[in-house]
């Protein structure tokens, strides 16, 4: 009876510990990447942005999650993060998300809306001394979305790097490929639709060729790595709302975009081409 009588007090004195450790244990991460290569800036000069992101998404979830990001702007040390990491979801180039789609399980839960617009488009531009045809190219074609050499092959060349008659060359400096194609430095740019738009102010721009258009491409999008859950889905709630939210427009354009839409069912077809 006295032996009895000693485990139930334990068990008794145990409770206020078990209840008290049930909130932390319940907590889950939403921790998130944005992988961007090619764009300016470091990953601490980015890392206010994250936090201002999370402590945005926080607020909207509650505190039964907890949220933390990372962002990278070079693939090569993007891909190392993740083979030791593993955030729940992330916001991706195009580029980034064909060539790294199986490996890290990347599932597309939304849509970016850089400029407002749900799909972007890749030119290749040259000087008005550059040849008729983009095959007669030859020499370095630059451009921010060429890190991913071999998305960007197949989806503005339809073709695989090695086959080119010239080299890709990622740039973190838009306006300076430009600048170099002008002066004869190298032989293109590459430009996505912001960029082709911002140039359009500058004197430089009439002096311009496209050469080659790419087919209307998806955004960056969203994505869960793995699965998505109930609490992904409520995540990509929120970012959906973004738009109409007063309080997250500042943080909107820290992010260049409008807003997160549905996911672009284009991505389910873009399938990248092995050599």
């Amino acid at each position: 009876m006295k032996r009895c009588t000693t485990t139930v007090l334990i068990v008794l004195m145990m409770l206020p510990v078990l209840v008290g450790v049930r909130p932390a244990l319940a907590q889950q991460r939403l921790d998130f990447v944005i992988i961007q290569p090619g764009q300016p800036g470091t990953p601490e000069d980015a890392q206010p942005v994250m936090d201002a992101l999370a402590a945005y998404l926080q607020n909207k979830l509650g505190k039964q999650v907890a949220i933390q990001g990372r962002y990278f702007n070079r693939a090569d040390s993007a891909q190392a993060y993740l083979q030791t990491a593993r955030p729940r979801w992330g916001i991706v180039g195009l580029g980034f998300f064909l060539e790294n789609r199986e490996r890290f399980d990347l599932r597309p839960a939304a849509a970016t809306r850089p400029g407002g617009s749900d799909q972007d488009l890749w030119r290749l531009v040259v000087g008005p001394k550059g040849p008729a045809q983009w095959r007669q190219l030859q020499g370095k074609v630059s451009g921010t979305m060429l890190f991913d050499q071999a998305a960007a092959g197949q989806l503005l060349f339809a073709s695989h790097p090695g086959q080119l008659p010239f080299a890709l060359e990622g740039t973190f400096q838009p306006l300076a490929a430009v600048r170099a194609v002008l002066a004869g430095r190298i032989a293109g740019a590459v430009l996505d639709r912001p960029q082709w738009e911002a140039l359009q102010a500058l004197p430089q721009f009439a002096q311009l060729r496209v050469l080659l258009q790419s087919k209307p491409l998806p955004t960056s999008p969203v994505v869960t790595f793995g699965a998505p859950d109930a609490r992904t889905a409520q995540l990509t709630k929120v970012l959906q709302g973004m738009e109409q939210d007063p309080a997250a427009a500042s943080l909107l354009q820290l992010l260049q975009t409008e807003g997160f839409g549905p996911v672009d069912g284009r991505l389910a077809t873009l399938k990248l081409a092995r050599p």
